[in-house]
Order: C-alpha cells, then sequence, then structure tokens
C-alpha cells in the first residue's frame, strides 16, 4: 500500500467514523458532530502526555488531528480522568449551551464516540485509557449486547 493509498483510506475512516456516529445519534447537524468529537477529543487529550498524544496524532486521519489539537494549549494541565462519569461532566459543561439537554444525553454520546474512536483508531489499544474507564466501557458494551 502507498502513502497516498493509505492517506486516503484514512481519511475515508474519517468519513465513516463521523457518519456512524450521526446515523447512531441522530445527528442531522454536521457542526454539532465535530463539536462532539472535539469535546470529547479534549477531555481524552487532558489524561494523555504528550508522547501519548503524538502517537495518537500520527495514527488518526488528518480530521481527527485537527480536533486533537484544536484549541490545545502546550502547557494545558493534565487532568486524569478515572471514570466515564468525569469525561461526560466536561463534554457536558464544554457544550451546556448548544449540545446536550441533559447529562443522560450527553453520557450517550460520549459512550458512542469513545466506542467508534476504538472501533475505528483503536483506542482502547493504545493502552491510554486508565483501567477502570476501559472497564466501565466494556461493562456498557456487555449490557448493550444483553
Amino acid at each position: 500500500m502507498t502513502t497516498t493509498t493509505s492517506y486516503l483510506s484514512m481519511e475515508e475512516l474519517a468519513i465513516r467514523f463521523f457518519g456512524e456516529i450521526k446515523n447512531e445519534l441522530g445527528f442531522t447537524s454536521t457542526r454539532k458532530i465535530v463539536y462532539l468529537v472535539r469535546s470529547v477529543i479534549s477531555q481524552l487529550r487532558k489524561n494523555l502526555s504528550h508522547e501519548q498524544l503524538t502517537n495518537i496524532i500520527q495514527r488518526t486521519p488528518s480530521l481527527l488531528q485537527l480536533l486533537f489539537i484544536s484549541n490545545w494549549k502546550y502547557n494545558e494541565k493534565e487532568i486524569a480522568s478515572n471514570h466515564l462519569d468525569e469525561i461526560v461532566e466536561g463534554v457536558y459543561q464544554d457544550g451546556k449551551q448548544s449540545l446536550f439537554a441533559s447529562e443522560i444525553e450527553t453520557l450517550n454520546a460520549v459512550i458512542v464516540v469513545l466506542r467508534k474512536l476504538d472501533k475505528f483508531f483503536k483506542l482502547l489499544g493504545l493502552d491510554i485509557l486508565h483501567y477502570s474507564l476501559k472497564q466501565e466501557l466494556k461493562q456498557v458494551a456487555m449490557e448493550d449486547a444483553a
């Protein structure tokens, strides 16, 4: 696979990633989806070292790279999110005015985005999320499958 082919397939993956989120959440606004994904990524970014961020950025298509670095202050304070509710609270506060009516709605959206990040870009396999957060995501997946 050539570099050009690899690049195109990564960009196609990104388009499918956003499309699946749009379909699963029933959003009609692409802007709202991008804002949601950026907000979730921003919360994740606060948990990661610069080395981990570099690894993720190198493995994702340019569309997601832009979301990873948008509004990122290099000296941004690291905040460990050990549980799903901490990420949900950050996303809810970030998008309170324009994204969600409730924390329950935010929780559902965050779970969808995290699952899609893992499906398309193997997020959980990068060993970047706290163990308890990974366990909570696995538990939610098992509950949904039941």
